[in-house]
């Protein structure tokens, strides 16, 4: 059964994931069309593939040096299913990029609990998140999950707090400098500009709508259940959940300012609900109700094609 093959990390879960990733990448480019092909075709997007399984090895590594979830495959594979689902997210590489620089301020977020390097951590999360506000501009409020993580692990102190926004205005500062003096202030302008786009439209088609509100309700599902039971135990996962529960509110926040809608932006909530759900599949000891919800995502990422 699926839930109990991924539910211990091996050698061979991780081969599975990465095999599906990439049938959902070759087939949302199949499905595309394919006007020319060339050379330089193909290392563009084999380059883009690498950059997401980037992406799983920096969620992995964050997952397992900060134990947000026991030993098992869950969240990777869960990732895996929402990009299949929501395979804009392969067109896009700005997206790609963004959220693997955002990884690299995750890292160092999450791992503030371990008291080792404080400043520095809080310095490069802030660097890294003003990195990814170049690539997309709404990346800019995870500069607010920070700060939840400073309140959250308790390293509350004035250095503390003016260290991450110096880290945010470095990678800016030097843009800057750089577009200023090539003369090319109108672009680095550009980059800021926050127009808020309020239609939804393109969620309504039940190319969006079903799987969205399977997510939602085995998310909001995931929650009521999980969440009474870490806040009960004093660990360090409960600060962590805390930071995380911040992260999925602002991930969700992003998805309702961003401009542009057309489901890549959905990439943004892939960690914090992988996570979250991969918490309540481990915690569940019904059998069969991990391996229906696994399966009906997987159902989801193949039907979404049909629809």
């Amino acid at each position: 059964m699926i839930a109990n093959f991924f539910n211990k990390t091996k050698p061979v879960t991780i081969f599975n994931i990465v095999v599906l990733l990439l049938l959902y990448y070759v087939i949302s480019f199949l499905l595309q069309g394919l006007n020319e092909f060339s050379v330089s075709f193909l290392v563009t997007r084999i380059g883009y593939f690498l950059l997401l399984i980037l992406f799983l090895v920096l969620l992995k590594f964050i997952i397992k040096k900060n134990r947000l979830t026991r030993d098992n495959s869950y969240a990777l594979l869960l990732v895996v299913l929402l990009v299949g689902t929501f395979s804009e997210v392969i067109l896009s590489s700005s997206i790609i990029f963004s959220n693997i620089l955002l990884l690299l301020s995750y890292r160092k977020i999450y791992s503030l609990g371990s008291g080792i390097n404080t400043k520095m951590k809080l310095f490069d999360a802030g660097f890294w998140i003003g990195i990814a506000t170049l690539l997309n501009s709404r990346s800019i409020f995870y500069i607010l999950l920070i700060y939840i993580g400073i309140i959250m692990y308790r390293k509350g102190s004035l250095k503390n707090v003016l260290i991450p926004i110096i880290g945010l205005a470095t990678p800016i500062f030097i843009y800057f400098t750089y577009s200023f003096y090539y003369n090319n202030l109108a672009i680095f302008y550009s980059r800021f500009k926050y127009e808020i786009n309020w239609n939804f439209e393109v969620y309504y088609s039940l190319k969006f709508l079903i799987p969205i509100l399977f997510l939602a309700i085995v998310l909001v599902w995931s929650l009521v259940v999980v969440t009474p039971k870490i806040i009960l135990i004093s660990n360090k996962l409960k600060s962590s959940w805390n930071v995380l529960i911040i992260h999925l509110l602002i991930s969700v926040l992003i998805l309702i300012v961003t401009p542009i809608k057309n489901g890549s932006e959905l990439f943004y909530i892939a960690f914090p609900i992988g996570i979250i759900i991969a918490n309540f599949l481990e915690r569940n000891n019904s059998k069969i109700i991990k391996n229906a919800l696994l399966y009906l995502f997987l159902i989801l990422s193949i039907g979404v094609y049909f629809l």
